[in-house]
């Protein structure tokens, strides 16, 4: 049985830190995710293909001048090349994304991995323009990121009104010069219930400005309005690489050691899960002999392989049956079922910056066939009943064995038929008609139960008579 590989892999039942790559001789394969947590993506730009496009689907694209960078590079996976004048990639929002609903803005963080190729002044990685009603006049608003002076700057014009109506328009510039030829991180963030607004590179942060009246932490919070509906441009001018480019619809989590770590590394450190759909043996009682993978693990990385089985997985939970752990390569043992199920962990290297790259996994086993019948089957009649006996199956795990019988040879629809005789090795069938030919065969089943009962013994047939002094004739 085989996963992955010519075939490639199928959806999981579970699946946690992981995505797909290219694996051994070309095929799909899976490894660790670098794209980090997308429950609150509002936009997701990972520019990992060739084709550039929002991979949370609330944006449509509208142009791209970008051009995709390849794996070499690139901060996580790809990246996207940019040498851009007025250009770049424009995109558009759906009313349901932060940028395409006009009104009261939430809590937002936009995020981006920047590799300048110079830091030119003027250049722009991000820019929304529109405009919006205040005092009964048409106001002129924007968010735009430069580079000035060697630091990426945040503009903000007409975002947000004091509460008598007076526009407050703010600019965040960084402390940290911008190096050619470097990655860094960026993340402006706005929480919409404190006011906060904060500027981190690196998950350091740069500057902070609270949007709320008095410019302090308690203050009440000045409202952020975004007007029309309006593109948003990406990287309209500036050389250089960009990666991994986010809109969250919440605001960036506290400053730690613990979030700056997972923010700075490339996998996730606790590694990636997948868990199999079942996986029919075609019968029941099958035994799991080995598992095979073809799998790259560089340098300091690994991989962990479970298995488990059972008859009916509708009655599985997380923990039961329990699953075992197996070395690919190795026998198993202990594992049988008609349904299979395989769980793999992956594990980044110490820095988090390698992942395994799992192609393919076989799975060898063998299938549980059905005990033989008894070589032969002996019948005696008497007065309306018949007593039937036969030799042992020469399987060992003969659990039993079935008794049928009927008026027609080859159609065992008599009455009661098929009668479980247990282990016995012989049977009395009684309530037959004196005079009636009857037709018998026996087959046994093994623990499976008696739904995997073997093929039936050779037919024995014979005709109970009444006898002398029973007061038949």
């Amino acid at each position: 049985m085989l996963l992955g590989g010519p075939a490639g892999w199928t959806a999981f039942s579970r699946e946690q830190n992981l995505a797909r790559a290219r694996g051994r001789l070309g095929y799909e394969a899976v490894v660790l995710d670098s794209s980090g947590d997308s429950a609150t993506d509002d936009l997701y730009l990972s520019f990992d293909g060739t084709v550039f496009g929002d991979e949370a689907e609330n944006y449509a694209l509208v142009s791209n001048d970008l051009l995709p960078a390849g794996t070499a590079q690139a901060r996580h996976g790809g990246a996207a090349l940019c040498n851009t004048d007025n250009s770049g990639l424009v995109l558009r929002g759906s009313p349901e994304s932060l940028f395409g609903s006009p009104g009261a803005a939430k809590s937002f963080t936009i995020e981006f991995w920047l590799y300048p190729a110079v830091t030119e002044n003027g250049s722009i990685l991000f820019q929304w323009r529109s405009s919006r009603t205040g005092d009964g006049l048409p106001r002129y608003q924007y968010i735009r990121s430069v580079i000035m002076k060697n630091r990426l700057e945040w503009s903000f014009s007409n975002i947000w009104s004091t509460f008598a109506g007076e526009p407050v328009n703010v600019v965040l510039s960084g402390r940290r010069n911008l190096v050619p030829g470097e990655w860094t991180h960026h993340a402006l963030s706005y929480d919409a219930v404190t006011g906060l607004l904060e500027y981190r590179i690196d998950g350091e942060t740069e500057v902070i400005r609270f949007l709320t009246h008095g410019g302090r932490e308690s203050g009440d919070v000045y409202p952020a309005i975004l007007g029309a509906v309006s593109e948003i441009e990406i990287a309209p001018r500036f050389s250089g690489l960009l990666d991994e480019f986010r809109i969250r619809r919440s605001p960036a989590g506290s400053v730690t050691i613990e979030n700056r770590n997972e923010l700075m590394n490339r996998y996730p450190v606790r590694g990636g899960r997948f868990e199999t759909n079942p996986l029919d043996s075609g019968g029941p009682a099958s035994v799991l002999e080995s598992l095979d993978a073809e799998i790259d693990r560089p340098g300091e990385t690994g991989a962990a392989f479970f298995v488990r089985a059972g008859e009916n997985f509708y009655r599985w939970t997380d923990t039961s049956p329990e699953w075992q752990p197996v070395r690919p390569g190795e026998p198993v043992t202990g594992v049988s079922g008609r349904y299979f199920q395989v769980a793999v962990e992956l594990y980044p290297d110490g820095e988090a910056a390698a992942t395994p790259v799992l192609t393919s996994i076989s799975l060898k086993y063998r299938e549980d066939t059905p005990p033989w019948p008894p070589v032969r089957l002996r019948a005696e009649p008497g007065d309306g009943f018949v007593t039937l006996s036969w030799p042992a199956s020469i399987d060992h795990d003969t659990a039993g064995y079935l008794v049928y019988w009927g008026t027609r040879s080859g159609e065992y629809l008599g009455s009661g038929s098929p009668l479980d005789a247990g282990k016995n090795l012989s049977a009395k069938i009684e309530n037959l008609e004196n005079g009636v030919l009857y037709y018998f065969s026996v087959a046994a089943y093994d623990a499976a139960g008696k739904t995997h009962q073997g093929p039936q013994s050779a037919e024995a047939s014979v005709r109970p008579l009444a006898v002398y002094g029973s007061g038949g004739n």
